[in-house]
């Protein structure tokens, strides 16, 4: 009879040890089955919040005795600050082919006066002169402006600001409507700066009755146009370029990769530039699910300590019981490698049954434990500051806005794969517990094994 037969009777003949070992192991595997679980879980959905979330940094220019560009002029009016090195649609382009790039909004922004344009007015009084001025907020690409990608923004009839464009324009609908104007139509400034209307836009709210606002600060006024029309109508230094890149990235742990392949640019001189970074979106919701990945890890050590230290314990003891068995078997001529491949047999077999129904009590376990934690995760608010100096704020004269961010659903189930870890983690420790067990009984001579028996 061999080992794998004995080990099957033994089982068989010791119902209550038998059942006291398999309910043991049935309780340690649920415990891990529901650890691996709730661990992948938490994984997943901290991936599926990355790739939700995204990231972005932002450049912009040094406005301190660091950056060697910066120009200080004295102009009518007050002081003009700008830096002769700016961000140049070659640059923006570069950035944007870095792999993990997916937006970068590049805008640089000022008045202009409409002298052929009825406006929306706004509810705090200007003087005359700016009466007829809104602003133009000069891109790169329309469709990669965070006014857009947000939603704040809708285009509805033509199309988006593309690369190479001269002297093309977005306005909002309403202000359209307001003067009879169309796709295609010419918008004129009062410097001689034509803009070919090529899209119409809506936003996604307007300001309120109550709200205080400027003419030219009306969302309805906008005009989004490209670089050249900038540059033309200032006609000057301080705007050859754009003065700030917002760049999103799809994954908020790859942002400093990513800025630093960006600096790798050589023809630009980083001296003149600051980048900002802000991950606090991510943080802030993600910062439930790493805890829980934290918990879940030491949950599992201490469960695996716990179990193996058990498991040892209760063999050890059922072993040094079954000396006199240990002593007839040898004494009938069976081996001591046989006898401890019986062992470990009886356990594992035990182990396997034990294993593979903690899948059902594992899945009702996860499962429940899934939904209470998801029910105590909170909605993060997310404040994106204005200014360079704190926070992102996506664009120039975006303004600020709460965002909920709801961390995405833990769904906890078993899967094959933590299936088969487990039985190789299982497997592993019993076969080990029940070897290191047997060892104290099986380096017993034959004749130590009779005295003892007597």
């Amino acid at each position: 009879m061999n080992f794998m037969n004995r080990a099957w009777l033994y089982i068989i003949r010791k119902k209550g040890k038998s059942i006291l070992l398999f309910i043991i192991l049935l309780v340690m595997a649920t415990f891990v089955l529901t650890a691996l679980a709730l661990g992948n879980a938490s994984k997943s959905a901290q991936e599926d919040l990355r790739k939700s979330l995204g990231g972005n940094f932002l450049i912009g220019f040094d406005y301190t005795e660091n950056n060697p560009y910066l120009k200080v002029e004295n102009v009518e009016g007050g002081t003009l600050m700008y830096s002769t090195q700016q961000i140049s649609p070659e640059l923006v382009e570069q950035i944007r082919g870095i792999s993990g790039v997916t937006d970068c909004s590049a805008t640089v922004e000022n008045l202009a006066a409409f002298s052929s344009l009825e406006l929306f007015t706004g509810n705090i009084p200007i003087e005359e002169e700016f009466r007829k001025s809104s602003k133009i907020l000069s891109t790169w690409k329309s469709e990669e402006l965070t006014r857009f990608t947000s939603g704040q923004l809708i285009l509805t009839e033509g199309r988006h600001i593309i690369p190479g464009d001269k002297n093309k324009g977005l306005i909002s609908k309403d202000l359209a409507d307001k003067n009879d104007l169309k796709v295609g139509d010419i918008v004129h400034t009062d410097r001689g700066v034509d803009i070919e209307i090529v899209g119409l836009f809506i936003p996604k709210e307007i300001e309120g009755i109550n709200d205080q606002v400027t003419t030219y600060d009306k969302i309805q006024n906008l005009v989004i146009a490209d670089l050249t029309t900038m540059v033309d109508y200032e006609n000057g230094p301080a705007i050859q370029g754009f003065n700030e890149l917002m760049v999103s990235v799809d994954d908020p742990q790859n942002v400093e990769h990513i800025i630093s392949k960006m600096k790798e640019i050589s023809d630009v001189d980083w001296k003149g530039f600051s980048v900002l970074t802000d991950n606090e979106n991510y943080e802030n919701a993600a910062s439930s699910l790493k805890q829980l990945s934290e918990l879940v890890s030491t949950i599992l050590i201490v469960v695996l300590i716990v179990s193996i230290t058990i498991l040892s314990l209760i063999l050890t003891m059922w072993a040094r019981s079954r000396i006199h068995e240990t002593g007839v078997l040898l004494s009938v001529g069976i081996c001591k490698l046989s006898i401890l491949g019986q062992y470990i047999a009886e356990v594992v077999i035990i182990a396997t049954l034990a294993f593979s129904l903690s899948y059902f009590s594992a899945s009702a376990i996860a499962g429940q434990m899934g939904k209470t934690l998801q029910s105590k995760q909170a909605v993060a608010e997310i404040q994106q500051e204005d200014g360079l100096s704190a926070g992102i704020r996506g664009e120039a004269g975006t303004d600020s806005e709460n965002q909920e961010v709801e961390t995405p659903e833990l769904q906890v189930t078993v899967h094959l794969q933590e299936m088969g870890l487990l039985f190789l983690i299982g497997i592993g420790i019993v076969t080990v517990s029940a070897g290191i067990s047997s060892i104290s009984v099986m380096r017993l001579k034959p004749h130590e094994i009779l005295s003892k028996m007597s």
